[in-house]
């Protein structure tokens, strides 16, 4: 069995102090000599947990380790509870490795095996290994590598077979046999460099794009405000800085230019940062997207293991003709790590490339918007229609308080006309946007108001539908149709005022899935015979 790498621990403590940063500084620095009872035994407080919590990461080491036989992941944890987590090869559906900038420091990567499994340990996180090491585990899981790495992951499973490894054995393992790894090495470099094809890296201009469509530069609003409330105590009177700048116009749009020259800055500043090393690239069997610069991320997912396609378009993205592909699959991406998001594509694809993008990466899907039927005018009256509990329950709170703004009495009913307003163009917008076809395996959706969505997925994909009728529904003879993928969590789609008609052929659409399920079944083991 193997140890977690030892810079393992300075990452958990490097974590530990990002975390609790804030209340760090809150405790210890801006209310330092508060004598409020909550502050005085806060202070202990922390320093207990902090220091119960630096114990538990040092003892945990020694504790947790893991190992692989016949293409399985045993790993062992627990300080008190033993508990051991048995992953296959087979269950991991996408592979993810981060750089941050504390593992560019020194040297180091982590890495994280995400499967379909649900719960507590559903994925392996790796979180400080060397990149040879990551290699080496990247080569075990991926079979489409195996053909250039088989020799590599013989030899490095006899090693681990036939040694009790801790962590000093991993540094032997970079250095057994380098006439052999060498070979390997460049002989699966050949294989992939023939296999693997780029599809995408963003150019400068949509780059530039992307920082103002994406509203980046707004981002440094709060972190201002948040600054400013911090270091209050220790600024002069703001009030009297504020005063000086009303009564100077020329000074005040001075510093407002600046400001807008300041927020701009830093939100192309981002966006480049996040997106400047960007590259999506497919081989015959897998999708890999890698990105960034200070912090740098590699994604790795099988496609038949692709449940459906997701195309998003905010409002900002539709005027600058722009869109985000996500990938749909059983694993959960980006659990925990709210930072990046691996399973899309590229948040800021023009809609034409987004559309050619993925019939290259997943041939098994078509785009078809020009084949797609729109709702009839009897559904455009159901939406209308459609009593909004949002407007009412808003109006009767607004005609109770009766609010004041701007110096007008009545203005709730202004409010509430605007809201009402508001609705009606989310629904006609709606109904504008919704799109429907299915083909002989294939269902393709387009729907939604200011923001809206195109979902294409297989009919095999499809675990269950249903179709339902509210009685305004049923007096116009539409219907709503709702579909389920297996992904995590549960994938689900529901597209309004449909025909009635089409609704019920559909679900005689979706009872034929079986067929593909056969089809599919049979294609694998004929395959693997």
């Amino acid at each position: 069995m193997m140890k977690y790498h030892p810079l393992g621990i300075g990452f958990k403590i490097y974590q530990l102090i990002k975390n609790n940063f804030i209340l760090l500084v809150l405790l210890f620095v801006i209310q330092r000599d508060s004598e409020s009872w909550y502050f005085v035994y806060g202070r202990y407080a922390f320093l207990v947990f902090v220091f119960l919590r630096l114990l538990y990461i040092v003892a945990s080491w020694f504790v947790e380790k893991y190992e692989w036989k016949d293409r399985t992941f045993h790993i062992h944890k627990g300080l008190f509870v033993k508990r051991t987590s048995t992953i296959p090869f087979s269950r991991i559906q996408n592979v993810t490795r981060k750089t941050t900038l504390f593992h560019k420091i020194v040297g180091l990567t982590s890495l994280t095996f995400e499967t379909a499994m649900d719960g507590e340990d559903d994925s392996i996180h790796f979180d400080v290994l060397s990149k040879k090491h990551a290699d080496s585990l990247i080569d075990l899981v991926q079979p489409g590598k195996q053909q250039a790495g088989a020799l590599k992951f013989e030899h490095v499973e006899r090693i681990h077979d036939n040694h009790e490894l801790d962590y000093a054995d991993e540094e032997s393992l970079e250095k057994y046999d380098e006439n052999v790894l060498g070979y390997v090495e460049n002989e699966q470099q050949n294989v992939l460099d023939k296999r693997r094809h780029v599809h995408f890296t963003p150019e400068k201009k949509d780059l530039w794009k992307a920082s103002f469509t994406s509203l980046s530069f707004l981002a440094i609003i709060p972190i201002i405000f948040a600054g400013l409330d911090t270091l209050r105590p220790f600024l002069p009177d703001t009030e009297g800085v504020l005063q000086v700048l009303l009564a100077s116009k020329w000074l005040f749009v001075i510093v407002l230019i600046f400001a807008i020259i300041i927020a701009v800055t830093f939100g192309v500043a981002r966006t480049f940062i996040r997106y400047g090393r960007y590259e999506i690239s497919s081989d015959s069997r897998y999708i890999y997207i890698d990105r960034g610069v200070l912090d740098e991320s590699y994604f790795a997912i099988e496609k038949k293991k692709i449940q459906g396609l997701e195309i998003k378009q905010t409002l900002m993205k539709r005027i600058f003709g722009l869109a985000e592909v996500k990938l749909i699959s059983s694993a959960n991406p980006n659990k925990g790590d709210e930072s990046i998001n691996v399973n899309s594509l590229y948040p800021f694809l023009p809609l034409q490339k987004a559309y050619d993008l993925i019939e290259e990466l997943l041939p098994i899907y078509q785009v078809k918007t020009s084949k797609l039927e729109r709702l009839p005018r009897k559904s455009l009256w159901v939406k209308l229609l459609k009593p909004s509990w949002l407007w009412l329950i808003a109006t009767i709170g607004l005609f109770y308080f009766k609010p004041e703004f701007f110096g007008i009495e009545q203005i709730w009913w202004i409010l509430s006309v605007v809201l009402l307003c508001f609705i009606i163009l989310q629904r006609f917008l709606d109904y504008h946007h919704t799109r429907y076809a299915v083909n002989e395996a294939q269902v393709q959706w387009w729907h939604g108001g200011l923001t809206s969505r195109m979902f294409i997925t297989k009919r095999r994909y499809l675990i269950e539908m249903s179709y339902s009728q509210s009685k305004l529904q049923s007096l116009f003879k539409v219907a709503s149709i709702t579909t389920m993928n297996r992904s995590t969590p549960t994938h689900i789609e529901t597209i309004d005022d449909i025909p009635l008609p089409f609704a019920q052929a559909f679900e005689k659409w979706y009872l034929k899935r079986r067929e593909d399920v056969d089809l599919v079944e049979e294609r694998n083991s004929n395959l693997e015979s």
